[in-house]
């Protein structure tokens, strides 16, 4: 059992706003409010469709038990493994020192690998007892964001602007398209 948190949201939104109102012929401010949130609710769905962070955040990974010598880590690309912990009686945590894993960043997802041939060190507790603190993104700004996908969002939020009324879960044709070759597929 996982179960994942974010911990750090991201500083900046990957679109801007004088960008979205461009796009949408929008010349005056008073839906600037509506504008932010439906700029914010594109990136939360670019993210959840492609498995990707936009922006760099930080998140919390909980697991029971190590998954083998190996564990992926949702939301790629990964920056930087920022702690590794157990958990045990009491709710005492133990750092797993860095020199028992090596943090893989060059494949989407990212992971840690255990170099030990010995194993992991075991959690004190049955549930939630190893912590895995990580950041992922594309980077800081918009501007590391790649392009497609910027461009998908802009189309989400024009969709999502235009179609206020009409409640659909489907992604935009043009949206699925552009999103498509940044999806994480796992085996």
């Amino acid at each position: 059992m996982t179960g994942l948190e974010l911990i750090t949201p991201p500083a900046v939104e990957p679109l801007m706003l004088a960008e979205v109102k461009d796009m949408l012929k929008i010349e005056h401010g008073e839906e600037d409010a509506l504008l932010d949130r439906l700029i914010r609710v594109a990136r939360q769905r670019c993210e959840q469709a492609t498995g990707r962070a936009m922006i760099s955040q930080g998140w919390r990974l909980w697991l029971d038990r190590w998954p083998g010598p190996v564990v992926e880590l949702p939301n790629a690309p990964l920056l930087a493994v920022t702690a590794v912990a157990t958990i045990g009686a009491g709710d005492a945590e133990e750092a797993v020192p860095v020199g028992l894993y090596t943090v893989d960043t060059a494949r989407a997802p990212g992971r840690i690998i255990r170099r030990s041939a010995v194993g992991w060190p075991a959690p004190g507790r049955r549930y939630n007892g190893i912590r895995i603190d990580y950041q992922a993104g594309h980077g800081l700004g918009w501007n590391d964001v790649p392009e497609a996908l910027r461009q998908g969002m802009l189309h989400m939020v024009a969709h999502l602007y235009e179609g206020r009324e009409e409640a659909s879960a489907a992604l935009p044709p043009v949206v699925a398209g552009l999103w498509q070759p940044y999806r994480l597929v796992r085996l």
